[in-house]
């Protein structure tokens, strides 16, 4: 073999992969992920994410600043489809945080519908504390498990 030809192509791919300027997408959410931000473009400009406070479902203006970029997204893109998942910490019990986390996604239909985001295009779910984001018991993985995410509804995109 002659890898004096080999290796240099190796190192240009490796190279190249490391300086794309896209995320990695995940085709089970139809996300993308680039430098730990999860995102609904492969630029990683429209971030995928909002947290909520401890206990609480309401929308803060950080939120709605992500959530203004989430509308202008799907405005621009209208065949796209969304699943909203809200999510819990693990504090309380299983039922409590199910119920909680419906009105975290609910919140989030509720704001992207009020910025004309038709109804038809949004499905929303529950998880709980059933799947964290972050495993621990501390407040910084509390803190980031408090979410709710807007996925591509790959069953209607």
């Amino acid at each position: 073999m002659n890898y004096k030809v080999i290796l240099p192509a190796i190192a240009a791919l490796l190279l190249a992969s490391c300086t794309q300027k896209s995320g990695l997408e995940d085709v089970t959410t139809g996300l993308y992920e680039r430098g730990g931000t999860t995102c609904l473009d492969p630029a990683c400009e429209v971030p995928a994410k909002i947290y909520f406070d401890y206990n609480e479902y309401n929308i803060d203006s950080m939120d709605e600043s992500t959530l203004n970029l989430q509308a202008t997204w799907l405005d621009e893109n209208p065949s796209k489809y969304i699943l909203i998942e809200g999510h819990c910490d693990e504090r309380g019990t299983r039922e409590y945080n199910l119920a909680l986390g419906e009105r975290r996604s609910d919140a989030t239909r509720n704001y992207l519908t009020s910025m004309g985001i038709s109804p038809d295009r949004i499905s929303t779910v529950t998880f709980g504390k059933e799947r964290p984001d972050v495993e621990g018991s501390y407040e910084d993985a509390w803190h980031l498990n408090r979410r709710s995410v807007t996925t591509m509804d790959v069953d209607r995109n």
